[in-house]
């Protein structure tokens, strides 16, 4: 049966955002657009089918929007997670951060996984949010973030509401 720590996989991932975060140089930055536009949306991903991985994608296009572009630029944007990758094995022992979480009542699935990584992802993101941890120069006043499993089996928000609900800015 394999651990999952989601309580420490989420710190690892907000630690990750900030680090990239702060140390953001247009220039040296394997990003989606031109280095003297803002970036107006975070992209997120991850994958637990190859090797494990989260990654996050910063686009400066103008109209930006989840359209799979950032999956260009996971090889240079992203977090191993090897603990991630569960070779089709959904026997798991999950350590969650929320105490009110349930694991699913007919055992873990393709679906399910991807959900419980996604949601992991999401709450990360919006524990950033809420600390003001999105206020960078660099970011777009309507700057948004989405979630998405590499596979598509998970997106978080739902496409017409990620100016809403995936703004940066509380």
């Amino acid at each position: 049966m394999k651990t999952l720590d989601l309580l420490r996989d989420q710190c690892q991932i907000q630690e990750y955002v900030w680090n990239r975060l702060d140390n953001y140089e247009p220039d040296w930055d394997w990003a989606l657009g031109d280095a003297d536009r803002k970036v107006s949306l975070i992209a997120t991903g991850f994958s637990f089918e190859q090797n494990g991985w989260f990654s996050m994608v910063l686009d400066r296009r103008p109209r930006a929007q989840s359209d799979g572009q950032w999956q260009s630029l996971i090889g240079h944007n992203y977090l191993p997670m090897p603990h991630w990758n569960l070779d089709d094995d959904y026997e798991l022992d999950v350590k969650h951060y929320d105490p009110k979480w349930k694991p699913p009542k007919n055992g873990f699935d393709d679906e399910s996984v991807a959900e419980l990584f996604g949601h992991t992802i999401r709450d990360a993101l919006i524990h950033i949010r809420e600390q003001n941890g999105f206020a960078f120069n660099f970011l777009a006043r309507n700057c948004a973030f989405f979630v998405e499993e590499h596979e598509g089996r998970f997106g978080w928000p739902e496409y017409k509401e990620t100016r809403t609900a995936g703004r940066c800015r509380p």
